[in-house]
Formats: structure tokens, sequence, C-alpha cells
């Protein structure tokens, strides 16, 4: 269900590059430029799945598929809502409503296609996730705790934050361990993780306990969308 209710979510908010709202919300094009997609390109940017290789150096990112093609498209049922009447994409989306900012913004930045989130909620799932992350943490350690750490700490979720949303739909992480995500915070903050060839000793235990964090936000944020989703599955099934 849980599988269900993210991709209930995306295509929630999801329309093919070729519809007309699509064209309405999109700057107007050259004539001279290529007409529609063809069966195989890829609709909308922002989701693809990972694909890997074993080779001697371990799992390596070989590739990426786009999750969602014209081809896909052209067979039916690709959307989640093509099975359905159109009427209950709002239904998903007033589920999702009723959720609180923090958890609406998790499910943008997790689920919902690339054009549809900001920076606002990558630093407002940011600000509850260090919020629920050092609440937990022992306060005599906390007070131990150098600031230094606490920087590195911060931004190590925003290392934790892709991995899960790599993991979401890609069925892997592009941060394949410690020293792809000690670069990952260097190339996009100028920092690195000290210690990563000890991992377990240094970072493992806060690793796990962002893992968790951002987890326990999937739950509560996919409830209402399930919820809907098995509301309107006992609806199809006394019409049929």
């Amino acid at each position: 269900m849980r599988l269900s209710a993210r991709k209930a979510w995306h295509d929630a908010f999801y329309i093919p590059k070729d519809d007309a709202l699509a064209r309405a919300r999109t700057p107007k094009k050259n004539a001279d430029e290529k007409g529609p997609k063809q069966p195989g390109q890829v609709y909308s940017q922002g989701w693809y799945r990972n694909l890997y290789e074993e080779t001697e150096k371990g799992r390596v990112l070989s590739g990426r598929k786009p999750l969602v093609t014209a081809s896909e498209s052209l067979k039916g049922g690709s959307d989640f809502f093509e099975r359905w009447d159109a009427m209950w994409r709002s239904r998903i989306q007033a589920a999702i409503k009723t959720l609180p900012k923090p958890l609406r913004s998790f499910g943008a930045i997790m689920y919902a296609p690339a054009t549809e989130f900001s920076a606002e909620d990558c630093e407002r799932v940011h600000e509850y996730l260090q919020n629920e992350f050092f609440k937990a943490l022992d306060k005599d350690r906390l007070l131990a705790m150098q600031g230094k750490r606490i920087v590195r700490l911060k931004l190590l979720m925003y290392a934790a934050m892709r991995h899960h949303r790599d993991v979401v739909f890609g069925g892997g992480s592009t941060l394949s361990g410690p020293a792809a995500i000690s670069r990952f915070l260097y190339h996009l903050y100028g920092e690195r993780l000290p210690s990563v060839q000890n991992w377990a000793e240094h970072w493992a235990a806060d690793w796990d306990k962002m893992l968790g964090i951002l987890d326990n936000m999937e739950r509560k944020a996919l409830a209402p969308v399930a919820n809907e989703i098995g509301l309107m599955s006992e609806e199809q099934e006394g019409v049929a």
C-alpha cells in the first residue's frame, strides 16, 4: 500500500508534457522547434529508476531509466489515475491538504514531479528533521557536542533526505557509501565529513536515526493518501 500511495501522490500532480494544461503552464516555443515527443521519449523530468551493476569494486550506478515514458502511457495503465475517473485525482490532492505543512513538503520533495516542489519545501523538511533529531538526543551528549559537529550533522541531514528520495522510486541510493556521502556534501556545501573511514564509529548511529525519522515522516505523510485509495477502491468494487 505504501508504494501505491507514493505513486498516487506523484500522479496526482503529474501532467504529461503534451496535454492542454501542460501547454498552458509552459512558455510558448518557437515554431521551428521539435514537435510532440514520440513514444519512448521521456514525458517529464525528475524521476528515474537507478540501474546498478556488480563490479570488482562493488555495486555501482550504471544508468537511469525514466519512470514515465510516452510508450508506457500509450500502453495504458501506467498512470495511477488512468484506471479511474479523473475527478479522483482531486481527492488525493484534498487528502494531502489535510497534512501539516512539514509533511506536505516532505511528500512534495519525495514523491511529486520535480516541478512541483520548491527550495522552501526542502528547508521545511530539513528544519523538521533537525528538530526531531536533536530533541531525541541525550541532553548531556548534546551539551558536550562541539559546534562543528552540530553543523556537520545538519549537513548530513541533507544527504539523508537525498538518500531517502533516491530509494523511494529509484530502488537504491546514488549515495552508495560514506565516501559518496562526503563527496556529496563537499560538492554542494563545501564541507567534508571527517573520519568517514571510521563511519560505523563516528556517523552510522546518527545516520540511522535520521533515516528512521524520515521513515516515520513517510508513514504519517502517506496515511491519508492510503486511506483515500482504500475508499476509492471500495467504491469502485461497489460499482462493479
